[in-house]
């Protein structure tokens, strides 16, 4: 018989006396092995394996965000960028985003002549703080008469901007930056976007660094994050207005916009929108590490005063998002 004072791994992690009779050395070893494991199975809602560990570090890219400094996780939101720091990993990535129509009396998932738009982020200066990274955007996609949507020529509605963002800390960042900015013709109508954004993470103080996690994003933008009359500020011709009509000239005003996102794990969110064009609920997946597809519904936009819409009326939108 002998005695052994040992540590158990329960949640106090408090030292007892217990009693067990070994044979030999490797019997001990085998007790001591059921012990932790028996222990670790009583606890087991407040332990996690260490593929579900992350640490408190979050990056951005493009509208999704990077764990573990090197996981590209799901999207956390569709139009509301992300004011987290860029990756240091990621460099390229392109995406590609749409959302159909709703004529009276068609259905929920007809394209219905829907609209797309293409995308391309490239992060070209880079730290541990900060970086800084261009974007190019083309409003037209395909040109053709086999499928719908095809009338506008490919390549049309060429446009640039950049990004400008900095790590606040391990779990927030800030951003400045612009999409649409600079236009090479006369064709873009999906918004001059200049915009400031902040995002925040934030963990269960028990469950801190497992997952599931929130994050909040918010901040002020122009051109389609300004597009309600009762929200808009701080209106001006800078850089030739608004381009959100192609027929029509407005102003470029500044709006409020935010997001909540759930992010279940690695490769699974959701999130609530509010962009100042719409009220929009969606999902994002991570099939690959490198692939990212999104998938929601509008209901609500900023022309009918944000009135909720019924099920005639809800639209879907979408992004496909690869990156390099």
């Amino acid at each position: 018989m002998k005695w052994e004072k040992v540590k158990t791994q329960s949640k106090n992690y408090k030292s007892e006396i217990k009693w067990e009779k070994y044979y030999d050395e490797s019997d001990k070893g085998k007790h001591q092995q059921e012990n932790i494991k028996k222990e670790n199975n009583n606890h087991q809602s407040n332990l996690i394996s260490d593929e579900e560990k992350i640490n408190n570090s979050i990056k951005s890219f493009n509208r999704s965000i990077i764990i573990n400094k090197k996981d590209v996780g799901p999207d956390i939101s569709f139009l509301v960028p992300v004011g987290f720091k860029s990756s240091n990993k990621m460099n390229l990535d392109f995406s590609t985003r749409g959302w159909n129509r709703r004529p009276r009396n068609s259905d929920l998932f007809a394209w219905n002549n829907g609209d797309a738009v293409g995308q391309i982020f490239l992060n070209i200066v880079k730290n541990e703080k900060s970086s800084f990274g261009l974007n190019l955007g083309i409003r037209s996609l395909y040109s053709g008469s086999q499928f719908s949507g095809g009338s506008t020529a490919l390549g049309e509605g060429l446009s640039m901007g950049f990004r400008l963002d900095r790590a606040l800390s391990d779990s927030s960042g800030l951003a400045l930056g612009a999409e649409q900015l600079i236009q090479f013709d006369d064709k873009t109508d999906t918004g001059r976007d200049v915009y400031i954004t902040y995002s925040k993470a934030f963990w269960n103080k028990k469950d801190e660094n497992v997952f599931p996690f929130t994050i909040f994003t918010g901040g002020v933008g122009t051109g389609y994050f300004a597009l309600w009359e009762d929200t808009k500020f701080a209106c001006s011709d800078l850089f030739g207005g608004a381009a959100v009509n192609e027929n029509k000239y407005q102003q470029l005003c500044w709006g409020p916009f935010g997001a909540v996102s759930l992010v279940f794990n690695n490769k699974f969110s959701s999130f609530v929108e509010y962009n100042n064009y719409s009220f929009m609920i969606g999902s994002s997946i991570v099939p690959t590490n490198r692939i990212r597809l999104t998938f929601g519904l509008t209901l609500a936009e900023s022309f009918n005063d944000y009135k909720i819409k019924n099920l005639e009326e809800v639209r879907w939108f979408s992004r496909v998002s690869i990156g390099l």
